[in-house]
């Protein structure tokens, strides 16, 4: 029996498990890429990562070769790497990613700083970018897009493969952007033209718990109030968590208030005195707040008031939801790092949203009702 198993051992036709892949079927390798172009496992290394230490034809060139023999690098291993060079306190390489904004609101490039939303997203995603090792710069594409072509080509001069795409107003240009060269994540869900992975509130979340938080402190007649193109950019997700909520948590029944005009202060009187709430859920503006004022309506006294967007300035003076925009930059820029150190462009095959919910904050304009 001994003797069996070594001439099995030593036949020419070792067992199938044994065998090893043809080169056809195995994956291709950063050794085959610097067989192929001639460079250092190292300088292959940095190129494909986009680091300014290796120039930019050099860039090109590793990145052209990985394409045609159909390179792709292991997120593990990319993951592991990222590990090492943390632990080992090697300075990341600063890879450059872009923030592509398009607002001016009347004032020029850098206007979008005095959105707080806007500003608050970028600083959060800025934040992770650095930790991540990318150097997050903006880039403007121009009022509502007129100059994406413009961008895009700088994007491509300056090897930068992966941008975090703001909101944008609602009726924005197409944007004209290498689709298929770079990896592109939108915040928000302004932007309509493609189907990108996107970072966003959870906006029905928020509502629902916006509604539950006033059915606790006793309020049966809640009202909702807002433009329609709030409820628009959001894919009506205020609606539909609005009238969820009334049929999961109960209260009177009654149709929100959308207002084709921001400005209808008559049509929110009529509804107010047809409706007759204990209390209402605006948006991200305090208009419909001030209105009551300026109707003399003691708030919280005979109606309380909620912001479904308090915002980080206004806590102690509003209540409401506080919005995480911090949290949904930093989600945003996750999404996108998981691409790049993929190394996946292009459209996704299959889209995802990835949503992060808020917290209530109490604040003045809300009271807690008599028990009737």
């Amino acid at each position: 029996m001994p003797r069996s198993r070594s001439r099995a051992s030593s036949s020419p036709n070792p067992p199938q498990r044994q065998s090893i892949a043809p080169d056809s079927e195995r994956r291709p390798t950063m050794r085959d890429l610097a067989a192929k172009t001639g460079l250092s496992i190292g300088t292959i290394s940095l190129a494909l990562r986009h680091s300014p230490l290796i120039p930019p034809g050099t860039r090109k060139r590793v990145l052209d070769a990985a394409e045609r023999i159909g390179y792709r690098s292991s997120a593990l291993v990319s993951a592991l790497m990222q590990q090492v060079r943390c632990r080992s306190r090697i300075k990341p390489t600063g890879e450059v990613v872009a923030y592509l904004h398009a607002g001016d609101h009347g004032g020029g490039e850098e206007a979008w700083k005095g959105t707080p939303s806007l500003f608050f997203q970028y600083t959060g995603a800025h934040g992770r970018a650095a930790e991540l090792g990318f150097d997050l710069q903006t880039m403007w594409l121009g009022r509502a897009g007129v100059n994406s072509r413009q961008v895009a080509r700088m994007m491509y001069a300056r090897g930068v493969r992966g941008a975090l795409l703001a909101p944008l107003a609602f009726n924005h240009k197409t944007l004209h952007l290498d689709w298929d060269r770079h990896s592109i994540v939108a915040i928000g869900y302004s932007f309509r033209q493609l189907a990108l992975n996107r970072a966003a509130h959870h906006h029905l979340a928020i509502m629902l718990s916006c509604y539950l938080n006033l059915r606790k402190l006793g309020h049966r007649r809640i009202g909702m109030v807002m433009p329609c193109d709030a409820d628009m950019r959001v894919r009506h997700a205020w609606v539909s968590g609005f009238l969820g909520s009334q049929r999961v948590y109960g209260g009177d029944t009654f149709a929100p208030l959308l207002q084709e005009d921001m400005h209808d202060r008559k049509g929110f009187l009529r509804w107010f005195r047809r409706a007759r709430p204990d209390a209402i859920i605006g948006c991200w503006n305090t208009l419909y707040l001030d209105w009551l004022h300026e109707m003399g309506v003691d708030v919280p006294g005979e109606v309380s008031y909620a912001s479904l967007d308090v915002g980080e300035e206004r806590i102690g003076r509003l209540a409401g939801m506080l919005q995480d925009n911090r949290g949904v930059g930093r989600v945003a820029m996750d999404l996108l790092a998981g691409r790049l150190f993929r190394n996946e462009t292009g459209i996704p095959s299959a889209p995802t949203v990835t949503q992060v919910e808020g917290t209530w904050v109490d604040g003045p304009t809300v009271r807690r009702r008599p028990a009737s």
